[in-house]
């Protein structure tokens, strides 16, 4: 993984950490959207584990960064093997073309960062 990719990780790890709080006292529509993701990803008819990947997938293709880190480290925590994400990258391929290789690129490097912690 390069220390770009790293680098990365890690500001948007520390930024969602740190903003937290503020988001909460100060952005009204924070708190109703963490109570949809709740209700959004807990396991139904679909494990978590695969609302998670299914995330990573349209993260990929949106081209978001943050999010392509969330849900990876949430489908890893979630119970995903390194298979199961490089079939969600192989989905975010056929849907998003050649834009969704270049930020899958990010993924892996997430990957080898989430496995080595």
């Amino acid at each position: 993984m390069s220390e770009d990719t790293k680098s990365r990780i890690e500001r948007s790890i520390h930024e969602r950490k740190s903003l937290h709080p503020r988001f909460l006292q100060q952005v009204k529509s924070y708190r109703p959207f963490l109570e949809v993701e709740q209700q959004a990803f807990r396991s139904g008819a679909l494990a978590k584990r695969e609302k998670e990947l299914m995330a990573l997938a349209i993260s990929i293709v949106s081209k978001c960064e943050p999010c392509m880190e969330w849900h990876l480290d949430q489908a890893l925590q979630a119970g995903a093997s390194d298979e199961q994400v490089y079939e969600t990258i192989d989905v975010a391929i056929e849907m998003g073309g050649g834009q969704a290789i270049a930020y899958a690129r990010f993924v892996l490097g997430a990957l080898e960062f989430f496995r080595a912690r």
